[in-house]
């Protein structure tokens, strides 16, 4: 887990003009500032009562439009694979909306990297799930998985995309087919698949996901 830590500085050592320089270039964004608080107040799981806490030190930051709503701040937390308790910081509507939320936007994807990136978080949610045996969220995994194939094979085909995003279209298909016939093996065969020629030749400006 990154730790982030709030800067102080001692307004006597600056000229004014220098001061509102750096506090320009050092300005954090929502994300970094809602796991700097999550940080500073040392939080462990996270209900109502640290949402509350990390919206206060948002609009302390970025005034009252830098407030965000529990599902925002919950979902960068998540990222981080840090404790929500999705029950108490907000209602769900079903008993499947924490998998809903977690899984949003992974099925849709414009750039290879951008699938490979998905592709890894599917994959990493998916073994999460299974070793503490929550069958419904491996099964969330496997059907984003096939949602986000299902896309990517109408993509392939589409006269709107040019030939090279047509082929990376393609190119994600086939692994999304390797990763929901053998998940277990799929890192390293993805590794292979990206040192052949074959690959390199078509997509070397894939690069790798970021």
């Amino acid at each position: 887990m990154f730790r982030y830590f709030r800067l102080f500085r001692n307004p006597s050592s600056f000229h004014t003009q220098n001061s509102c320089s750096i506090r320009a270039m050092k300005r954090r964004t929502k994300k970094e500032m809602v796991l700097e608080i999550y940080d500073r107040e040392a939080m462990g799981e996270v209900s109502p009562h640290e949402i509350a806490i990390i919206n206060q030190g948002l609009i302390e930051e970025f005034g009252e439009g830098g407030a965000m709503t529990p599902a925002e701040i919950a979902r960068i937390l998540v990222d981080e694979d840090l404790p929500v308790r999705f029950d108490q910081v907000f209602r769900m509507t079903s008993l499947t909306e924490k998998y809903e939320f977690i899984f949003e936007g992974l099925a849709i994807n414009k750039s290879l990297r951008e699938a490979e990136k998905s592709l890894r978080r599917i994959d990493e949610l998916y073994h999460k799930f299974l070793r503490v045996g929550d069958r419904t969220g491996v099964r969330f995994a496997r059907q984003t998985a096939l949602r986000a194939k299902s896309n990517a094979l109408a993509l392939s085909h589409s006269p709107k995309l040019d030939q090279n995003k047509r082929a990376e279209q393609a190119e994600f298909c086939r692994w999304l087919t390797i990763w929901l016939e053998t998940p277990e093996i799929f890192p390293q065969w993805l590794e292979l698949r990206k040192a052949t020629a074959e690959f390199k030749e078509a997509f070397l400006d894939a690069g790798p996901a970021r």
